[in-house]
């Protein structure tokens, strides 16, 4: 991505604060165009004091001090000028940093919301081929370098660029023979800067990426811990860390090795250009073609011009850094959702016939089928059931239903009208979900119960965590259901998730049941008890069940054998037990 196209799209933040945006970089420029100001007050002040026979010229106003003004007088005249223009350097300095901090903030904070908001709508196919430690990296580190180049930036160019504009036309007026050898030195600067931007621009992508390399080894091994500590890896991942921590140093520390350099030959450069000017003004002084105060001034516009220029070559480094960042920023805005509507979706008041799997396939990352050619008919009512080996594809196919992810070829056709007719959130309205791998916010067991369902009065959870045989172990907690069960559950036991979440799906009342490994993490008292609480529930549903414990299954009305993405056996209990084939293995190997 060209800098040209990701600073238009950057500046684009900037416009719901185009007011305070304008106010800032005014105030700015007045700072930039008051230095130069107190620069050349070093002239009148030179030959006011220190020569006799000079006219004292007040510049930009041409007032002549007139000569009877005592030189007592006039020193204080220039000290009082001189404070007033720091007063009023100060004054606008404050609104404009301020100001630029307020923008950046918020311009940061909108930045983050419009990045979760574009994740919360992708598909999960994203998520399967995108790490957790990489967006986090994304949403924190990135986006806040972003606000150096959506603020900082074009601050430093007013205050800084109109700094330099004023102190250059300054020096030009004052003597324009030493003006253009200012200009060839400020060439011979430049050169070095050129060479080094793309250098620090790709280097400054590559750290961007060794911290997100970071992000994603720290999410991995903070949720992995009980598996680190089980095998006593706590040694091995520190190595770990410290290999990932490094390389992210080794990248920064090349950075900071041009900027290093960098700095160092801009200096000497500004060094020996000023050296120039001390022999060039020096002999002027001494043959008289200029006064001291003529001398001084422009020493003082040279070594003025430098600050600015030094800054600009900082600008360059942090530049190069947020521009990486933004393109990382802008990957993630770019990636398409392929979760998509007809243009005039219609909403699903009741499912009344039948899905329809039609020729359906699908992969994760492209010419990588996971599931292949499935033909699968599930009338209303009916209880459909997924078994399998691991990497089959059950998980995959059910996940198509609520259109967490979408079909790469062939259909899905609920009551004769393609699923991608519908609005997505009336057909999700009409499904409960209970995953093998139970997930829990951090919150109040209530509040995990009802997510996304509305209010229920307590009387309500009540009854259906009693369904779910988790209101004794909920009544028996100091808070009760106000109980905060930590990050992912963390303070309940598998058991215990899996019933919350159990009562989740019971609360919805749905018309359509997706079962996966609904009783995986139960004993086996508590298995049967809510398996019952989950027959009840299934009753006069259209359900899809995944199970690896074909016992739970018998009951349902068509068993689906799934094997590598196919559909290799289908029919009751009864009927597959009745073929010498996948489902029929697999049942002989449990009953061992």
């Amino acid at each position: 991505m060209e800098d040209k196209t990701i600073l238009k799209r950057l500046y684009r933040y900037i416009k719901p604060y185009k007011s305070k945006f304008i106010v800032a970089l005014i105030s700015l420029a007045f700072v930039g165009a008051l230095t130069p100001s107190m620069i050349a007050m070093i002239k009148p002040f030179m030959d006011g004091i220190f020569a006799e026979n000079a006219d004292v010229v007040i510049p930009f106003v041409n007032f002549v001090v007139p000569e009877t003004i005592s030189k007592t007088s006039m020193l204080w005249y220039f000290a009082g000028i001189v404070i007033i223009i720091a007063l009023l350097k100060g004054i606008f300095s404050y609104i404009g940093k301020y100001f630029m901090a307020y923008i950046g903030q918020n311009i940061t904070k909108d930045l983050r919301n419009r990045v979760f908001r574009h994740l919360m709508y992708l598909s999960l196919s994203y998520y399967m081929l995108n790490a957790t430690g990489q967006l986090l990296s994304r949403m924190t580190n990135d986006i806040k370098f972003l606000e150096s180049s959506v603020v900082k930036l074009p601050a430093r160019l007013i205050r800084d660029g109109l700094q330099l504009i004023v102190l250059l036309v300054f020096i030009f007026v004052t003597n324009w023979r030493w003006a253009l050898l200012t200009i060839v030195g400020f060439i011979v600067i430049i050169f070095p800067l050129v060479k080094f931007s793309d250098i620090l621009r790709k280097i400054g992508r590559r750290g961007h990426q060794k911290m997100a390399d970071i992000y994603d080894f720290l999410s991995e091994k903070i949720a992995g811990i009980r598996l680190i500590k089980a095998f006593s890896m706590e040694k091995e991942e520190q190595r770990l860390m410290k290999k990932v921590n490094q390389k992210f140093v080794d990248t920064i520390l090349k950075s900071e090795k041009i900027n290093a350099f960098q700095s160092p030959v801009i200096e000497f450069l500004s060094v020996v250009g000023i050296a120039a000017i001390l022999i060039l003004g020096g002999k002027a002084v001494l043959s008289e073609a200029a006064t001291p105060g003529d001398f001084f001034l422009f020493l003082g516009l040279v070594v003025g011009v430098y600050d600015p220029a030094k800054k600009f070559a900082g600008i360059n480094q942090q530049l190069q850094r947020s521009l990486a960042a933004a393109e990382r920023i802008f990957v993630i805005l770019d990636q398409k959702d392929h979760i998509l509507q007809s243009d005039n979706p219609k909403g699903l008041v009741e499912f009344k016939d039948e899905i329809e799997f039609k020729d359906v396939t699908f992969a994760y990352e492209k010419g990588v089928d996971v599931l292949k050619n499935i033909n699968l008919k599930i009338k209303k009512g009916q209880i459909a059931a997924f078994v399998g080996p691991s990497g089959a594809g059950k998980t995959t196919l059910v996940n198509l239903i609520p259109r967490f992810a979408d079909a790469s070829g062939g259909e899905i056709i609920l009551d004769s009208t393609p699923l991608k007719d519908y609005r997505i959130k009336s057909i999700r309205n009409k499904i409960s979900m209970v995953m093998q791998d139970v997930i829990l916010f951090n919150m109040t067991i209530k509040e995990n119960i009802c997510y996304g369902l509305g209010n229920f009065t307590q009387e309500e959870v009540e009854r259906y965590a009693k369904a779910a045989h988790i209101h004794d172990f909920i009544d028996g907690l100091k808070e009760g259901y106000n109980t905060v069960v930590g990050e992912n559950g963390v303070k309940l036991s598998g058991g215990q998730k899996q019933r919350i979440s159990i009562a989740r799906a019971l609360i919805k009342d749905p018309e359509i049941l997706i079962l996966d490994e609904a009783t995986s993490h139960l004993d086996t008292e508590s298995e049967q008890a809510v398996q019952k609480a989950l027959d009840n529930l299934m009753e006069n549903r259209t359900t899809f069940v995944i199970a690896h414990r074909l016992s739970t299954i018998r009951k349902a009305d068509k068993i689906i054998v799934l094997d590598e993405g196919k559909i290799v056996e289908e029919g009751r209990h009864e009927e597959l037990l009745g073929v010498s084939g996948v489902y029929r293995k697999m049942f002989e190997m449990q009953s061992l």
